[in-house]
């Protein structure tokens, strides 16, 4: 009788260490959802009921993409945005994302991410997880992949990381839809303090114009290698060798003062010196000395541009510079 009894307390203690394995037993599990106010994740309590690796990842996904019912959290993956399939390979988790999801805002893509990495991140057998967007890797402002992510990759109290997000409000200059001159808009946006704003002038202008009369004035591509600042307000800027590409429909003129006066409307700024890996840019078409620092162009800008008016496009002459009046003028003199 002793050794039957001995027998089943074994069992019992295999069962209850087989329970306990894994990263999170049944109680522990909690899926993450984004605070109502978009400023931290929830992590809430939820029993797991499906025992494989494979049905408690569509099981934790499903529960990311329900709708909830609470007032100080809500779905984690938003409307708009769609995870069609997912795979599993040695521990790394991939998930395909379709829809909207470059539309969500700096600040919400990384609550969104974070959430749903750490919710899946619980379950045994998932090491890593990858982002990608219309089968494409995720990428960060600057264009680099994101890559595989871990629970680690968010510190721990995620309000706090939130916290290190900055808010300003930027004034960047893109071209205007002939191409010959710059046309200002106004943008705000969310960004680390651990990123300069005189980079994230260059990220933003990188990424293009919201409105779609304007043009993008940086070649499609184009690397930042380094950035600073100097003691007497010098911002120097070293691009990689795209910055060279002519720009389709935007003269080498708007794409200088693009970057030169977005840059310059910051209070730390004072001048622009644009670098090609180290080394002074070739650039045609250029009426300053590229070798030097160089100060911003207020005559380039067009201020009376009228989003809802498109007949500031005809009107060429209220921005054509000296050289191209006294042109004009030598044609009626001939």
């Amino acid at each position: 009788m002793k050794k039957i009894f001995s027998l089943l307390l074994v069992c019992i203690m295999m069962l209850s260490l087989m329970g306990c394995s894994g990263k999170a037993s049944k109680g522990d599990f909690k899926v993450y959802y984004v605070n109502t106010d978009k400023t931290s994740i929830t992590p809430v309590a939820y029993d797991l009921q499906s025992k494989g690796t494979n049905d408690q990842i569509s099981e934790a996904i499903d529960k990311l993409k329900e709708s909830t019912d609470d007032i100080d959290y809500i779905t984690t993956i938003p409307s708009g945005v769609e995870l069609k399939n997912w795979e599993l390979n040695d521990g790394a988790l991939e998930l395909y994302f379709v829809g909207e999801y470059d539309s969500l805002d700096i600040y919400t893509e990384i609550l969104v991410r974070a959430a749903i990495v750490k919710t899946l991140s619980q379950i045994e057998g998932v090491k890593n997880i990858t982002f990608y967007i219309n089968n494409a890797p995720l990428t960060d402002s600057t264009g680099e992949a994101v890559g595989a992510m871990t629970a680690d990759t968010f510190i721990e109290d995620f309000g706090q990381e939130t916290d290190s997000l900055l808010a300003t409000d930027l004034t960047l200059y893109f071209a205007s839809a002939d191409g010959m001159s710059v046309v200002p808009e106004s943008r705000h946006v969310y960004y680390s303090r651990n990123v300069s704003r005189e980079k994230l002038v260059i990220e933003q202008l990188l990424k293009g114009p919201d409105n779609e009369k304007l043009l993008a004035t940086l070649p499609s591509g184009t690397k930042i290698n380094s950035i600073s600042v100097s003691e007497n307000g010098v911002c120097i800027v070293n691009f990689d060798a795209t910055l060279e590409t002519a720009v389709t429909g935007v003269t080498e003129q708007v794409t200088l003062y693009s970057i030169v006066n977005s840059l310059t409307e910051l209070d730390t700024v004072k001048q622009v010196q644009i670098l090609v890996n180290g080394e002074t840019p070739h650039i045609s078409n250029i009426d300053v000395d590229l070798s030097s620092a160089i100060s911003r162009n207020p005559n380039i800008v067009n201020n009376d541009y009228d989003e809802d008016d498109d007949s500031y496009i005809e009107d060429d002459d209220e921005f054509m510079n000296e050289d191209d009046e006294a042109l004009d003028e030598v044609k009626n003199d001939n």
